[in-house]
Order: C-alpha cells, then sequence, then structure tokens
C-alpha cells in the first residue's frame, strides 16, 4: 500500500478536485444567471399572457352581462304582457258574474255621496233668520 501512495502525484490531485470543484462552482453561477435571466424572460411574457387573457375574459364578461341584461328585460316584457292579459280575464269573468268594476264603483260612490249631501240639506229645517233689534221711540223722544 505504501507503493500505492509513493505512486500518486497529490499535487496534482489537489489541482485536479480545486479545477472540478471551481467547475462545479462556475456551472452554478451559471445556472443562476441562466435562470435569472430567462426567469425575467418568463416573467415578462406571463404578465402578457395574463393581459390576453384577462382582455378576453372581460369581453366575455361584458357579452355575458348584456346577454343576460337582454333576456331580463325580454322575460320582464313578457311577465308585463303576460300580466295584462290575466288582468284582462279576470276583469271580464267578474263583468259576467256582474261584479262591478272598481270604476263603477266609484262613479256609484261619488253619486251616493252627492245624493246624500242633496237629502241632507232638504231634510235639515231651516233656521228662522235672526231679528234685528228695533229701537223703541217713546212719546217723548216724537214730540221734541
Amino acid at each position: 500500500m505504501t507503493n500505492l501512495i509513493e505512486n500518486v502525484d497529490f499535487k496534482k490531485l489537489q489541482d485536479d478536485l480545486f479545477s472540478s470543484t471551481r467547475k462545479v462552482w462556475l456551472a452554478s453561477l451559471g445556472v443562476l444567471a441562466t435562470v435569472e435571466d430567462e426567469g425575467q424572460n418568463i416573467f415578462v411574457e406571463l404578465v402578457e399572457r395574463g393581459k390576453k387573457i384577462e382582455a378576453r375574459g372581460k369581453k366575455t364578461w361584458t357579452r355575458t352581462r348584456k346577454e343576460i341584461e337582454s333576456t331580463t328585460d325580454e322575460v320582464g316584457g313578457k311577465l308585463e304582457e303576460l300580466g295584462g292579459k290575466l288582468d284582462n280575464s279576470v276583469s271580464e269573468v267578474l263583468q259576467r258574474m256582474g261584479v262591478p268594476s272598481r270604476t263603477q264603483v266609484e262613479e256609484l260612490t261619488d253619486r251616493v255621496e252627492r245624493l246624500t249631501g242633496q237629502v241632507e240639506r232638504l231634510t235639515t229645517p231651516k233656521k228662522a233668520p235672526a231679528r234685528t233689534a228695533v229701537k223703541k221711540t217713546t212719546a217723548k223722544a216724537k214730540a221734541a
């Protein structure tokens, strides 16, 4: 074993080890530099992609919102139309049954109120007009 150790050039081994370690160190620094450069490029690219996705999302949201508003308006119009038809149908059924309409009831109420006022005026006894005081003149006053 002594022969083996004597044949080894420790200086060369040390230099080779140092050289290999330095190469690994430099390669590591190269990786970091590459990651930094490429990382920045990738970051910029990701930001640009994000902007495009955001713009697409906004367009989709705007279009969807408009479609929902249009559909809501359409449904609202249909409901109003249906409500009007229902009101008309109910009014027709009530008329066939002899139930007076709101307008007819209001007209009758007004007429009854007018007639009630006329009846009250006719049945309330009139008060006699108040007499004005007449001054009595005495004979003395006439003679003077």
